[in-house]
């Protein structure tokens, strides 16, 4: 497979191709196998419950439940526009076996049964949907999605044949309304306003939609519309870089420092210590906006036509402002006596710093970083469907592509020094860092030195058009209910690029600079504005006092101790560089840039089958993948001029099988058994080849790169459960799993063969390769009752229990690790009460400690969080409610550390935030 140049006219293409086929299907009047979600819904026996709100949510959800054949969740909004949270991941983290990673204090990620979020696999009205990014990654970010314009979100757990292949952990379907489906005239608007604690601000959102249909029902258009101003603001500490102070380390992968030696001499080893604690005030204005456009065209009963069109926006500038305390005069300024270690004696949980004379302290640093962000995400699609006389078949052709990033992003920081801190101490003992200082830090003068400056960013594209076919052919042979067969063709491209930003003086080769050798004659001699470098030339440099605040940050809460401190004022120091040196060089590095495309041709069988008490289905998919990393390769240090291109393929063939056995009119016992793969990341794929200049003699180059020729991860699952429906709303039901991943990618070395200058070398390559495996088990325990008198309780609790091999390549020994994000404990308990005016529910959820990286050597955790979030509702009127939610009640903040608890990593509060509503229905 050969790269494939810019796709530029790829929605012509698709509109000619889309209008083509639909113009055959209506002639050959065809039939459709009915998508994944259409015939999930309507193999679903829906009992007709008179309830509304809250209870009508329950029996739906445990309807979708019951009657799927495969084990699948599902959360149904509760009425027309109301979803259960204020974001899809953070309704479905209240799904048995589901975690969520935040942002700002909202869901982002969705991990599934102690799987990373790169495995889950999100899709909207049943196929995929571009995620725009920095870093392009394979897990969709829900803070992307509006979720007033979903209608219900099913996540399956154990896949059926017809399913699109790219979840181990499992796949989340989300679904949007149709408008044939609706009443005529059918809408909704929503005004509210949300506050924050860490903001003190108002801030308004609009949400609104409205369906119309023809009296013959024959024709229906939907148009929906949501936009959010949001503004996240976090506060937190954190401890940069752990290390081992102390001549020899204690085990592979962590640094060993040497010893401290305080002002008097006094030497410390053997313990380890953080070499920075930082404060940090994290600021962004979050706007979201969506827009949806849905069309149905029923020309006769048999044959329908849809169009789609969905765009989800959303802009993420920000300001990270921050004081560091970095450990840069550790040896000759640390007070006598200062420093306190744990009961063990091998953490360091405070020191004091102190200028006697002997050290000019330069901490504290004030930093901070700058961004302008955009990412937006379209998708437009074509359906067709034919419903025959035992047969049907329908057709999908479309389009969805993403892009985002920062379009400007500044880095810089300055210095307290020349005597104006005499002493600082920091203290982690409790849990979360202490800071104190002889400094006003809030005062601007207490930073007289300019310091460091950079301005790169990462962003990325993505692009896929889909095509699909699926038909169902009845079957009266014995229990053998329908046969569905398909056909699927992705077209995918990934594209990432850094982009930087470099002001220059133009006097070569620098300027002169006021940074004296040993000597104190003048020393080394850094070029003006390149990106990444000291700068301290008096002359060359702003005055520190125009770019800093004149006074400190505010509002500083949530018990995070991070002091007042002056910060940059970006628009002052942007405002000094474009009235000084005009405007920048704009440069792509093409070294960190790739494009990575993948063709995947799917096709699938499956049997479904159903007898008086048995049902379930069987079949097989088969995919063929075919992929190319494009990379900008850097050879002796030189840059390439033509671009790489690796070609690589495989093919997975994968079986399924689901079955349940309804015992009664209320136990259903189900089993599964399947393989599923999901591709690999693609920062993996597509790193950049680098090999080194050969030392003199050597027959072997050093080198490294991404890894084109990747294996999918592979995992082979099973699934055993048992659920009893004893009411309408009301079940319990207990599910074991177990997951057997293969290929997971470890970072290896190969040799391997290049040209080089007209001769063939061996290369040592470092290189990710599927080098280990994982496994990930555990339980599932679900119960809901609803009350006759309106009170009702819904609760869940998962076991999980994962193993990673790592390799560890210093030794060679193979280290047993759980996966990086699973929780071996979580549980979730909601409390409802509602009639018909009013409704109320509060909503608890708890995840016990997690693996959340890997850092100098030892795992990093996330400690275990809880949070209750409460919602209510009142109708003021037939057609008016009033609504309102608070979100994190308790003011819970996240602490995270390194190897062990008592080593703070830090400790971050995003808020505790109101909303408050109007909802007009008709």
């Amino acid at each position: 497979m050969k790269e494939k140049s810019l796709k530029v006219s790829r929605q012509t293409e698709l509109l000619r191709t889309s209008a083509s086929m639909l113009v055959l299907f209506s002639i050959v009047g065809m039939a459709h196998a009915q998508s994944v979600e259409q015939s999930e819904t309507e193999n679903l026996v829906l009992e007709e419950v008179e309830v509304l709100g809250i209870r009508q949510s329950m029996v739906k959800n445990l309807d979708v439940k019951r009657f799927s054949n495969a084990i699948v969740d599902s959360i149904t909004a509760e009425d027309i526009g109301k979803f259960p949270d204020k974001n899809v991941a953070d309704s479905l983290q209240r799904v048995p076996g589901i975690s969520i990673v935040r942002s700002g204090g909202e869901g982002a990620r969705v991990s599934i049964r102690g799987t990373a979020p790169e495995l889950t696999f999100t899709q909207l009205n049943g196929n995929y949907i571009a995620t725009p990014g920095d870093d392009p990654s394979r897990s969709f970010d829900y803070s992307l999605l509006p979720a007033t314009m979903i209608s219900r979100a099913d996540v399956y757990k154990s896949p059926e044949a017809k399913l699109d292949e790219g979840g181990i952990g499992g796949t989340v379907i989300l679904h949007t309304r149709k408008p044939l489906d609706l009443d005529a005239g059918e809408g909704m608007l929503s005004i509210e306003t949300t506050y924050a604690d860490v903001t003190e601000k108002y801030e308004p959102q609009y949400t609104g939609f409205y369906s119309w249909k023809n009296d013959q029902e024959s024709i229906g258009v939907l148009v929906g519309y949501s936009k959010q101003d949001r503004q996240n603001r976090v506060i937190s500490t954190t401890t940069e870089n752990w290390g081992w102070q102390g001549a020899e380390k204690p085990h592979d992968g962590v640094e060993a420092r040497g010893p401290m030696v305080d002002i008097d001499g006094n030497e410390y080893r053997d313990f380890y210590a953080p070499r920075a604690v930082v404060g940090s005030v994290f600021e962004e204005e979050r706007t979201r906006e969506g827009i949806q456009f849905s069309a149905q065209w029923r020309p006769v009963e048999q044959l329908e036509f849809g169009v789609n069109y969905f765009r989800f926006e959303q802009g993420g500038d920000s300001e990270n402002y921050r004081i560091v305390f970095p450990e840069w005069n550790y040896g000759n300024a640390i007070a006598p006596g200062s420093l306190k270690f744990d009961k063990d004696g091998d953490t360091l949980l405070g020191i004091g710093m102190l200028d006697s004379g002997q050290a000019e302290l330069q901490s504290p640093q004030v930093a901070g970083d700058y961004t302008r962000a955009k990412y937006v995400s379209d998708t437009l699609d074509f359906n067709a469907s034919y419903q025959g006389d035992g047969y049907s078949i329908r057709l999908v052709v479309g389009n969805t592509s993403a892009e985002g990033g920062p379009s400007e992003k500044l880095f810089a920081s300055v210095n307290a020094r020349q005597g104006t801190v005499t002493d600082w101490s920091w203290d982690l003992s409790s849990g979360t860092a202490e800071i104190d200082t002889s400094a006003d830090l809030g005062d601007p003068n207490t930073y007289p030195l300019y310091d460091w400056f950079s301005s790169h960013w990462t962003s990325s594209e993505d692009d896929e058009n889909y095509y699909q076919l699926d038909i169902s052919v009845d079957m009266d042979y014995g229990w053998f209910s329908a046969l569905d067969i398909g056909l699927k063709y992705r077209d995918h491209e990934i594209n990432r690029r850094i982009t930087r930003q470099a002001w220059d003086d133009d006097n070569p080769p620098c300027p002169t600079i006021n940074w004296p050798n040993e000597e104190g004659e003048a020393g080394l001699c850094y070029p003006w504005w390149p990106d990444d470098s000291f700068h301290t030339d008096p002359n060359g440099v702003p005055n520190t006092l125009d770019i800093l605040s004149s006074g400190p940050l505010d509002n500083i809460i949530g018990g995070v101790n991070v002091p007042n401190f002056a910060h940059l004022e970006f628009e002052q120091l942007k405002a000094f560089l474009y009235e000084t040196y005009g405007n920048p060089t704009v440069t792509v590095e093409k070294d960190q840039d790739y494009r990575i495309g993948e063709e995947v041709t799917a096709a699938y069988v499956q049997q479904n089958f159903a007898s008086a008490t048995l049902r379930g289905n069987f079949g097989v998919r088969a995919v063929e993948t075919k992929q190319y990393a494009r990379t900008y390769d850097n050879i002796n240090g030189v840059l390439q001029a033509e671009p790489n291109v690796r070609d690589s393929s495989n093919t997975d063939f994968l079986p399924s099988a689901n079955i349940a056995w309804d015992i009664n009119d209320e136990l259903v016992l189900r089993a599964a058994l399947a393989r599923v793969v999901a591709r690999v990341d693609y920062g993996d794929l597509g790193g950049s080849e680098s090999i080194h200049a050969p030392l003199p003699g050597a027959t072997v180059r050093d080198g490294f790169a991404g890894n084109s020729k990747l294996e999918p991860y592979k995992a082979d699952q099973f699934d055993l459960g048992l659920e009893w429906y004893f009411g309408d709303a009301s079940a319990v039901g207990l599910t074991l799993f177990r997951k057997d991943i293969a290929s997971f990618v470890i970072n290896g070395s190969s040799l391997v063969s290049r040209e080089i200058d007209g001769d063939i070398w061996n290369v040592n390559m470092s290189m990710p390769v599927n080098g280990t495996d994982a496994s990930a088990q555990g339980a599932e325990l679900f119960v809901q009752y609803a009350f006759d008198n309106g009170f009702g309780v819904f609760a869940n609790y998962t076991y999980t229990d994962t193993e990673l091999a790592n390799l560890d390549l210093e030794s060679g020994e193979t280290i047993k690790t759980e996966i990086a994000g699973t929780s071996k404990d979580q549980y979730n308990l909601s409390v409802y009460y509602e009639n018909n005016d009013f409704s109320v529910r509060a909503s608890y959820n708890y995840r016990s400690a997690y693996a959340d990286g890997y850092s100098n050597g030892v795992n990093t955790f996330t400690d275990e969080y809880d949070q209750l979030d409460v919602n209510a509702s009142y109708r003021l009127m037939e057609n008016l409610t009033l609504t309102a939610s608070i979100i994190n009640l308790t003011e819970e903040k996240v602490d995270r550390y390194w190897g062990e608890e008592n080593r703070v990593l830090g400790s971050a509060y995003s808020g505790r935030r109101a909303y408050m509503g109007l909802t007009y229905s008709f």
